[in-house]
């Protein structure tokens, strides 16, 4: 109620000022006004880039959501995918204004890889070195190389033949 008469009487002295103002004022008499100074032409406002996303390997809809703080409701509608499951690598996706930077927050170091380095097994020995390779085992390995798969056991011990690493190097029999 108070707030109500106090807009009131603000209202009235305003209308008050205004018609005084006109009627009795520079405006009213003809008084020549001073012309505005020409404003600056106005630049049109170029829209934000659009901020986007390219999914990488192992990405989805919920972790690239997850990741940049938005639903991944809304990444789909912006994006208009029916079905996640069809996302590939090298997609571009849109995202909203809301989504955090794209950029990582923490940049991990990379690992050196390891130089490979062929070491020479001795002239006199009956043996020779082999680089594993991705999926080798003892059995596969003797099965390419012709011999029976205890062989090559008995010339490594001391190696866990089920942690060896692409790589790593082991003694296998000379080829004849």
């Amino acid at each position: 109620m108070y707030f109500g008469r106090v807009v009131m009487r603000a209202s009235l002295l305003l209308l008050v000022a205004f018609s005084l103002f006109t009627s009795t004022g520079a405006f009213a008499q003809g008084e020549p006004v001073a012309p505005k100074a020409p404003e600056a032409p106005v630049q049109p406002v170029q829209p934000a880039a659009p901020v986007t996303y390219t999914v990488k390997a192992g990405d989805n809809p919920w972790t690239i959501a997850k990741n940049l703080g938005i639903s991944h409701e809304e990444l789909l509608k912006i994006n208009e995918i029916k079905d996640p499951k069809n996302l590939k690598i090298g997609d571009v996706l849109k995202l909203p204004a809301s989504a955090k930077s794209t950029a990582p927050a923490t940049v991990k170091p990379i690992a050196a890889k390891p130089v490979e380095t062929t070491v020479a097994a001795p002239a006199n020995a009956d043996w020779e070195y082999y680089t594993i390779k991705k999926g080798d085992n003892p059995w596969k390995i003797a099965k390419a190389l012709k011999v029976e798969h205890q062989k090559v056991v008995s010339l490594n011990e001391g190696v866990d033949f089920t942690k060896l690493k692409i790589g790593q190097q082991i003694k296998v029999p000379k080829k004849p």
